[in-house]
């Protein structure tokens, strides 16, 4: 995944880690846990980091590694096994691999669940189970019942594509609810429109909550919404600055990437990516 949608699930990931055992343990066949702890994913002495991967409490043992895909690569079956073997080598097994496909495109006939390798005679040598959970065949009720982290999925059901004036009012009135504090309940509503971007265009999902907002007589909605969708760019731009000039020069001072941190301008961000490109040292970037 990339941009915005990546950046608004793992922000999920993160805050709501339980309700996504919860949720989505059973399917993978994970046992029930006694919570979860996030651990570090980063395999990149040998490959790219796994998307969220959790240590599981007792009485329940392992790690679960949730993977979310919003379009197609052909190579995902493969990272899950790789990712799979290493992270039972770096923090033990057994690991529970779930894929979550955002929408059709992520899909194919190819993603079977099992990953299957054989010598040309036939004789099969490798034999790898994992579990694909596909958002849009999901309930919205189900979705809408569960945890506030996951609800904002109900959002992208095929069962909430005819009826979502109705799912996004009930999505609205859960995050009121249930939120542990405004903070954490502006970040579920922003979750929610952008993650529909992923199915629906934006004048659809701006339309839907702001017939929320008309019904429930609030003036913050829509501010939420533009606030963390603005937010999420922002930091986007951020990542990739720094990116690029940790790549180029091995490290960025703590003084640059605070300066870069502290721009909240996304055109004056873009920009600096241009001048982090061509600049002989880190120092030298003024965003």
């Amino acid at each position: 995944m990339a941009g915005p949608f990546d950046r608004t699930l793992k922000h999920l990931l993160d805050a709501f880690a339980a309700d996504w055992v919860r949720a989505l343990g059973p399917v993978g066949g994970v046992p029930t846990a006694g919570g979860v702890d996030p651990i570090d994913a980063d395999l990149s002495t040998v490959g790219p980091a796994a998307d969220k991967v959790y240590r599981l409490r007792p009485p329940a043992a392992g790690v679960l590694h949730l993977e979310p895909q919003a379009g197609w690569d052909g190579s995902l079956a493969d990272r899950l096994l790789l990712y799979n073997v290493l992270l039972e080598h770096r923090h033990g097994g057994p690991v529970y691999t779930v894929g979550l496909l955002l929408r059709r495109e992520a899909d194919s006939p190819q993603l079977t669940g099992v990953l299957s390798r054989a010598t040309p005679d036939g004789a099969e040598y490798l034999h790898f189970n994992y579990t694909l959970v596909r958002v849009w065949r999901l309930s919205a009720d189900d979705l809408l019942a569960a945890g506030l982290g996951v609800a904002p999925l109900a959002l992208l059901t095929d069962d909430a594509a005819g009826r979502l004036p109705e799912v996004v009012t009930r999505f609205a009135e859960k995050v009121e609810r249930e939120r542990p504090d405004a903070d954490a309940g502006n970040m579920l509503l922003s979750s929610g429109f952008i993650l529909m971007g992923l199915r629906y265009d934006k004048a659809v999902a701006r339309s839907l909550f702001m017939g929320v907002q008309k019904m429930r007589e609030s003036s913050t909605y829509m501010a939420i919404l533009e606030e963390g969708e603005e937010r999420g760019v922002v930091k986007g731009e951020q990542d990739a600055i720094l990116t690029i000039l940790e790549e180029r020069f091995g490290s960025v001072p703590q003084a640059v990437s605070e300066r870069v941190r502290a721009v909240g301008d996304a055109e004056r961000l873009r920009a600096a990516i241009r001048q982090a490109i061509r600049v002989t040292s880190p120092d030298d970037l003024t965003p």
